[in-house]
């Protein structure tokens, strides 16, 4: 073949591969591509994720979507943010409960706790270390030290029985232990992290087991969020900074939290009572600067109008989604030492989070202030969780010395119950979004199903 005959057919062919990239979701490579190889090419925003993250196929699959209505973008608007903040303590249509002590009745005697058990187990070859549940209830994906992901059907688990298979699909994909988990809205697709890449599987392909796209990093990544509409995800990693992408052109933005001088507002949030007079400036200059270690965690708030962040520098930070800018801060939070996880109530008005001063606690996030600590549970070396109930009655973690689930009243503290069953660490533990329900993980190898008989004689029915 002739150099002409080459040259000819790399000018046919170059076009065609950058356009392939960009229809396949690949736009930044595409565009790299096309300026590394000066081709002139109109490299337009990939049609095939938005198909893959808002439309469900016509060809019969394992995992369907959730209603379409609640992923779209006005479900999230300003009106509904507003809705999310009033003093009502239900949500319409539902049977959820939130915590709101300002509202809430004044208890002298808290009430008994779920009485939950295991009714399902299921194993990866190496320990368990992440855990969730989607957005609906209906489905849980755990991730392990294996590499391997699972997502298991709620439903069959609470079948008990050998003909349920509960787990649906396992997706092999990644080298090295995976570290956190989250479904998007639609529950067609799920984001798993390990190491510094964070991946993307296609749920609605029954088929697949690879991702059909990824997310690189600089940094280990710890946590992923997914916003409520779906349209942005939130990684946080061993790097100070927060990244949020976008999940359909990945182009990745990096919030600017410090912006000048501390505002009133900040100057509020808790700090070191030994800080001295001299140091203020330099304290309230710390409370709208980015964390000084890695992110351990981090989360959209039930509303998406902003994030939290939990990181090892002891610090608790809760971000405005749209500005980027550090709204509150909250140092020292667990006596200086690593925080662990941090989540915000459904109404906005609290933060709960855990660290390894064994005290979980829950905050005004108004003010910043500490309401009180849930305390009798051993969290020293690990990074293990605190999770709200679905309805916000309960707070649940685990206790590293005896593994053992814990659960305390969310409104006074008092400790209720544990939970056996786990014979090593719990590394991560999630409550289910619609009931009395949790799934559990560690290094025992298995993924737990707790529920409670209420809601097994309700699905049998």
């Amino acid at each position: 073949m002739s150099v002409e005959q080459n040259q000819m057919r790399q000018e046919d062919v170059i076009p065609l591969i950058v356009s392939q990239l960009a229809e396949y979701g690949y736009a930044q490579l595409a565009q790299v591509v096309a300026e590394q190889t000066h081709t002139s090419v109109s490299i337009k925003p990939s049609s095939r994720l938005s198909e893959l993250l808002f439309i469900a196929r016509e060809e019969s699959v394992e995992i369907e979507p959730t209603d379409p209505s609640k992923l779209h973008p006005s479900s999230f608007s300003s009106s509904s943010a507003s809705m999310m903040d009033e003093d009502d303590d239900t949500e319409a249509g539902t049977k959820l409960t939130r915590l709101n002590l300002d509202t809430d009745p004044k208890l002298t005697t808290p009430g008994p706790a779920p009485n939950l058990s295991t009714v399902c187990t299921t194993t990866h070859k190496e320990a368990v270390t992440c855990t969730t549940f989607s957005k609906d209830g209906r489905y849980a994906a755990s991730g392990s030290a294996d590499a391997s992901l699972k997502i298991v059907d709620v439903n069959k688990m609470k079948l008990v029985n050998d003909d349920a298979h509960p787990v649906i699909r396992t997706l092999y994909d990644h080298s090295s232990p995976v570290t956190d988990v989250d479904f998007h809205p639609n529950g067609l697709v799920l984001a798993a992290s390990s190491d510094t890449v964070v991946k993307l599987y296609d749920l609605s392909r029954p088929s697949v087991k690879r991702s059909f796209r990824y997310l690189q990093d600089s940094h280990p990544v710890s946590s992923v969020s997914f916003h409520p509409s779906g349209d942005f995800l939130l990684v946080g990693s061993e790097a100070e900074t927060v990244r949020i992408f976008d999940v359909k052109t990945l182009q990745c933005f990096t919030p600017r939290a410090f912006s000048g001088p501390a505002s009133s507002n900040s100057a509020a949030a808790t700090v070191d009572t030994t800080t001295s007079a001299a140091g203020t400036a330099s304290s309230q200059q710390q409370q709208q600067g980015p964390h000084r270690a890695g992110i351990n965690h981090i989360e959209y708030a039930p509303t998406g109008s902003v994030f939290i962040t939990a990181s090892q520098d002891g610090s608790i930070k809760v971000w405005d989604a749209i500005s980027g800018k550090v709204v509150r801060t909250i140092e020292h939070a667990h006596s200086g030492k690593g925080v662990t996880t941090a989540t915000i109530s459904k109404n906005g008005k609290y933060i709960l989070s855990g660290g390894l001063d064994s005290v979980g606690k829950l905050w005004d996030l108004g003010s910043g202030k500490m309401i009180h600590g849930f305390q009798g549970a051993v969290q020293q070396n690990e990074k293990q969780s605190v999770v709200f109930s679905y309805n916000e009655d309960f707070v649940f973690s685990s206790d590293e010395s005896n593994n053992t689930i814990v659960c305390w009243d969310s409104r006074t503290a008092t400790l209720l119950r544990r939970y056996t069953g786990h014979q090593a660490l719990i590394r991560s533990i999630s409550a289910s979004p619609v009931e009395n329900a949790l799934v559990s993980c560690g290094d025992d190898n298995r993924l737990r199903y707790w529920c409670t008989p209420s809601a097994l004689a309700e699905s049998r029915s």
